[in-house]
Parts: C-alpha cells; structure tokens; sequence
C-alpha cells in the first residue's frame, strides 16, 4: 500500500531523482525511506523507466514537427533553388556556400541576417547558417516566413526563387 502510493506521486514526475524525491512531501519522502532497498530500487527503476519513455516520446514528437517543417511546399520550393541545385560546386543543400557572399545554408541567409533572424526565432547559437543543423535552419525559415514580428519580411526575400 505505502509502496504504491509512493510510486504513484513520485513517478510521475519527470524529473531527475533528486527532484522528484525533494518534489514529494515529508510524509511521502518519510514513506519511501521505511521501504526496504530493493522495494526502493524497484520504486527508482520505475521513475527512470518512466523519465525514458518521456524522453522517447518528447523526442520522437519533436523529430515528427521538424520533418513537418522540413516538408512544408515553400520551403521545399526554396531549398530547391537556393541551395540543392545552386550551382556551387559540393556545398549543395543545407552546407551550401556561396562563393560570391556570406550566404549559407539551405536558404541561402546572410551572415548579418542569420544572427539576427536564427536568435529571434529561439534557434541562435550557430554563427552562419550552413553551420546549423538542417532543422534548426528550416526552423528558422519556417519562422522567417510565417512571423509577423520577423526583421526580414517574410517569403520577400525569396521573390526571385519563383517560390
């Protein structure tokens, strides 16, 4: 019985151990201590394999959301022309360079405008966008695009694509 009730508040929690057990009450905590090790273990197997399935859930639904991104038609469209069939000798895609500019990546973002555009969309971090990842980059694309507040004014700046 006090086995289970310490199982049910505790593990519910996705938290590191640590968290969860200072996340409970005295009475709680005070439960879990009279319970022998491996009744203990077991109640600490089962918040870590509930901490994993989270995670796997968390990431998987994340993977789902940027593959989405990935899809959407003007992006797509976009890459198309900017960067998968640019021309520019093996820096096709989302490594893409140009040699005449600081454009970079999938979209071909300017190094000035990548920092500013990639930090107000939550993905900064990455100095040009040819050094982000391909989700971050279709991220901030996706942002760039569909923003009201973003610096670059939206799907203008690929006019010339035929996007």
């Amino acid at each position: 019985m006090v086995h289970a009730r310490v199982r049910t508040l505790c593990a519910i929690l996705f938290v590191g151990l640590a968290a969860v057990l200072t996340a409970c009450t005295p009475a709680e905590i005070a439960a879990f201590n009279t319970l022998d090790k491996p009744d203990q273990v077991k109640v600490i197997e089962a918040i870590q394999d509930q901490q994993e399935q989270a995670q796997i859930a968390y990431l998987t639904a994340l993977h789902e959301h940027y593959v989405s991104i990935q899809m959407d038609p003007f992006l797509t469209c976009v890459r198309h022309h900017e960067s998968d069939r640019g021309g520019f000798p093996h820096t096709n895609g989302y490594g893409a360079q140009n040699p005449y500019s600081t454009a970079s990546g999938a979209y071909q973002f300017l190094d000035s405008t990548w920092r500013i555009v990639s930090s107000r969309s939550g993905h900064g971090g990455y100095p040009t966008a040819a050094s982000a990842p391909w989700y971050v980059q279709d991220a901030v694309a996706h942002w760039t695009i569909n923003s009201p507040v973003s610096l670059s004014g939206g799907r203008g700046n690929w006019n010339g694509t035929g996007c």
